[in-house]
This record gives C-alpha cells, sequence and structure tokens, in this order.
C-alpha cells in the first residue's frame, strides 16, 4: 500500500513539474483511484513542502526549489571529492545509495575536468533540489571545451576542425587531451549515467539528449569558458555498475560503444568519405561499436563505400552493429556492398 502511494505521489509530481493541467484525470486514469483521493494526495504534498500554490501555472501548483551556489578560486588547491564531500554530499541527504554513487562519479569527474583543463580562474557551482530531482551545473571562465579540442587537434594532427564538429569527438569515449594522464571516460560514462547531461561551450552543445528539449534549458547568453549541466531523479533506479558492464569488461576494460549518429551528424545526412574516415578514427580503438541511426533518414554512397567497404579491409577494426536503421540507408549499405568489387 504504501508503495502504491509513492508511486502515485511521483506520478503527480511528474505531472505538475511539466504544468500538465490534466493531472488529476490522468492519475484517476493511471491508478484506478478517485478524484477525491488524488485531490487528498495533493494536499498531502502541500502540506509536506513538495508543492506549492503557484497561481502562475495551469495546474495552479509548482515544486520549490532549494537553490545553492558555489563558488571556487583555482588559485587556491582544490580537490573534487573533498568538495563534493564538503559541499554536495549534504544536499543528497535521504537519496538512495545507487542515486548517491552516480552523483558521486558524475560530479567528480566533471569537476575534475574543469580545476585541470579549463585553466579557469573561477569555478561555479550551482544546485537545484526538489522533490523529483537533482540538477548541478558547474562552470568556469576557462578556455573552453571545444576551443581546447579545437587547439589540440590543430596541434597534433594538423587539421583545423571547427568548433561545432569537435563536440562529435566526446561522443565515442576514450577521447582526451591529456593521455598522460587521463583515459577520455569520464564524459562518455557521466553523459549515461545521467537522465540529462549537457555541455555548453561556444555556444555548441554537447549531449546525447534530444536537443531542442536540453536546449531549452540553457541560457543563450553565456560566453567564454565550459557550462555542465546535470540532471538525475532522485529516486532513479540506475546503477553505475550496470553502464559500466554494458561498454566494459574485466578482460578488455572500455572496450565498446554506441554512437548516436543524429548528434555526430546533425545535418542528418553522413555523405563524404571523409566523414567516414572520420567517424572509423574515433572507434577504430573499440572491440564493439554500436550505431544507432535514430534521426538519420539518409546516407551517401561515397560514405557508405568508404566505411562499409574499404575501412573493414583494415586489420583489427572493430565489429560494427547497425541499430533504428531506415529502409532507405539499409538499402544503400546493400547495393554499395554488392557491387563493390570482391576482395
Amino acid at each position: 500500500m504504501k508503495e502504491d502511494r509513492e508511486r502515485i505521489f511521483r506520478y503527480l509530481l511528474q505531472l505538475i513539474d511539466r504544468d500538465d493541467p490534466g493531472y488529476a484525470k490522468k492519475t484517476v486514469e493511471a491508478f484506478s483511484v478517485s478524484s477525491s483521493t488524488v485531490y487528498y494526495y495533493a494536499q498531502r504534498l502541500i502540506r509536506d513542502g513538495k508543492l506549492i500554490r503557484d497561481p502562475g501555472k495551469k495546474t495552479g501548483l509548482s515544486l520549490p526549489e532549494k537553490r545553492y551556489r558555489f563558488i571556487y578560486k583555482t588559485d587556491s588547491k582544490l580537490s573534487e571529492d573533498r568538495i563534493f564531500q564538503t559541499d554536495i554530499e549534504p544536499l543528497l541527504a535521504g537519496v538512495p545509495q545507487n542515486v548517491y554513487r552516480i552523483w558521486y562519479y558524475c560530479f567528480t569527474e566533471m569537476m575534475n575536468n574543469a580545476i585541470e583543463h579549463s585553466g579557469a580562474t573561477v569555478i561555479v557551482c550551482r544546485v537545484a533540489v526538489n522533490a523529483l530531482q537533482t540538477r548541478i551545473e558547474i562552470a568556469d571562465d576557462g578556455i573552453g571545451i571545444f576551443k581546447n579540442i579545437r587547439n589540440y587537434l590543430l596541434e597534433t594532427t594538423g587539421e583545423d576542425v571547427p568548433e561545432r564538429e569537435c563536440a562529435g569527438y566526446l561522443l565515442a569515449g576514450r577521447f582526451t587531451t591529456a593521455k598522460e594522464r587521463h583515459t577520455g571516460e569520464g564524459i562518455f560514462f557521466t553523459s549515461h549515467l545521467l537522465d540529462r547531461f549537457a555541455i555548453l561551450s561556444s555556444g555548441v552543445v554537447f549531449t546525447r539528449s534530444d536537443f531542442s528539449e536540453t536546449q531549452s534549458d540553457l541560457p543563450d547568453d553565456r560566453s567564454g569558458g565550459t557550462a555542465v549541466f546535470m540532471a538525475l531523479s532522485n529516486t532513479s533506479p540506475k546503477r553505475s555498475t550496470d553502464v559500466f558492464d554494458r561498454f566494459s569488461d574485466v578482460e578488455t576494460g572500455f572496450s565498446k560503444t554506441e554512437i548516436p549518429m543524429a548528434h555526430l551528424f546533425p545535418n542528418g545526412y553522413p555523405v563524404s568519405r571523409s566523414e567516414a574516415r572520420r567517424l572509423f578514427g574515433m572507434i577504430r580503438d573499440f572491440r564493439e561499436v554500436t550505431l544507432d541511426f535514430t534521426g538519420i533518414e539518409n546516407i551517401g554512397q561515397a560514405f557508405v563505400h568508404e566505411f562499409f567497404v574499404l575501412l573493414p579491409q583494415k586489420k583489427d577494426g572493430p565489429t560494427v552493429t547497425l541499430k533504428n536503421v531506415a529502409d532507405p540507408i539499409g538499402r544503400m549499405i546493400l547495393r554499395v556492398k554488392n557491387t563493390a568489387p570482391p576482395k
């Protein structure tokens, strides 16, 4: 009974958080309870401080938030684990252990990036907590992550990659501008562990979530530096070990990855051989790769020939699996493979 009540509470809070005026009717239909029960539960949430009356909302209700702001100057010795234990951990009181562990990993990884990679003088951390979720932003005034990647690629490869394309180098994982000190796993696993994750820098957004949904939360006037946005349900069933096990194992380490192709090719149409070679360069050190074609409706013949015919002839390439492939893409791949000359 208590578990059912908690489920109804969460459902109500989610609908009210979305400002859905049909929250009462939908809850009645979802749980086969009376309208009076729904309104009783809403009153209970108000008494518990998880809802407040808000005449500016369609529902007349909203979720109150507790907000916190911390400022760290990099001219002093900063340790991401001590920052977490001192400032963040007390704000997570009462969350399940699995949620705590996810936040510990994600926060310390992103704070470490700001401390060691950004060249910032100041790092600002903002935290917002309500009855449903916790959101954390880490922003610095440094060089900017995508500008840093652009400078690194120019120095190491001689190629001047536009900053909007530099975000794509983070999708596969294992990419880092400091190979002697980092593995490049932090952003990859953090983006999979959280409910929502985005990096904003130089007007460019990196995310695995829906672009429009994530962008709506981001300020338009931020310039310079890097801002990392993170959100996780306070009752998330996710476990960090499940995500790590999905992409790594004891024998081969971080050897599997998944690429959302629509985020790597935001124009939705990978066409050229150079794009194929760039993609292959990102994944060649992995053992297994999944390419998710959600949001991609077509694909160019030259891209297919380079990636699916020529590059697989190279030794020690990864095993590639495709998913969510639209019919025109599947037909193009088969046509090019079937007309390619024998090896």
